[in-house]
């Protein structure tokens, strides 16, 4: 399943953002948008796997749109 994200970009005092929207909480930074894009994808499982072992369901992907 692919989950659309936003991307924060960096500026001169802070790092790349991403966000997934359709996981609420669910986030990572980096000092370069590499960095943030493998963290998203590991906070992203993280938040699946907790949600699962909760005994909740996880939300569809939303589209682009």
């Amino acid at each position: 399943m692919h989950y659309p994200i936003a991307i924060e970009p960096e500026t001169k005092t802070t790092a790349f953002g991403v966000v997934v929207p359709d996981l609420p909480g669910c986030f990572s930074a980096g000092d370069d948008l590499d960095e943030a894009l493998a963290g998203a994808e590991e906070a992203a499982a993280a938040w699946i796997d907790a949600t699962l072992d909760a005994g909740r369901a996880v939300p569809a992907a939303s589209s682009l749109e």
